[in-house]
């Protein structure tokens, strides 16, 4: 698919589930499956992290960066990290359907934040109003029984991961979190 005019479906949309560490692929093109899951070690291999590394230390050598200013350091980063991710991704689906995809052709969908408070019934809505036309209902079917085991999946490890940053905080165990009665903290 060329270029999307903003009314036009994508494709392919990729959901990223990135606690559960994986990639789901839903997808209305017929020579391909139409849904399948990636874990991240597929995707984020060595190449990935020493693409990412050398990136950051071309940064921090160019004339753009500077030692002791801060400013726009973790900008800088976090764009480095989604451009290599958002590569690494594609890289992982061109080698998984044997041919080669452009970015035109795919929508990119985090699950995180009120994402994540949509219900089963309004993920099913929103992959039929999609694909409803292109796919076949079974098809259909598959990929919201994929969406909504992996958005279940989502949210139990948000949710864990919640409870023991809470459970670390109260045991005085608080990692990233400080208090100001943590001796530790008193000069």
């Amino acid at each position: 698919m060329s270029p999307n005019t903003e009314n036009d479906a994508p494709d392919m949309i990729l959901c990223v589930f990135p606690n559960a560490h994986k990639v789901l692929l839903l997808s209305s093109q017929s020579e391909s499956n139409t849904e399948f899951a990636l874990d991240s070690d597929f995707i984020f291999g060595e190449h990935f992290y020493s693409s990412v590394e050398a990136k950051i230390n071309g940064e921090i050598r160019s004339n753009n960066f500077h030692p002791l200013s801060g400013n726009g350091i973790p900008e800088k980063v976090e764009n480095i990290v989604r451009e290599a991710t958002i590569s690494s991704i594609l890289e992982a689906l061109n080698d998984k359907i044997g041919k080669s995809i452009s970015q035109d052709s795919i929508s990119i969908f985090f699950f995180s934040g009120q994402v994540l408070n949509f219900s089963n019934s309004e993920l099913s809505q929103a992959v039929m109003a999609i694909y409803g036309e292109t796919v076949s209902g079974s098809m259909i079917e598959d990929m919201v029984k994929q969406l909504i085991s992996l958005s279940s999946e989502e949210k139990e490890l948000l949710e864990k991961s919640k409870n023991n940053e809470l459970y670390s905080l109260i045991t005085g165990q608080q990692g990233e979190f400080a208090t100001i009665w943590d001796k530790d903290n008193i000069i």
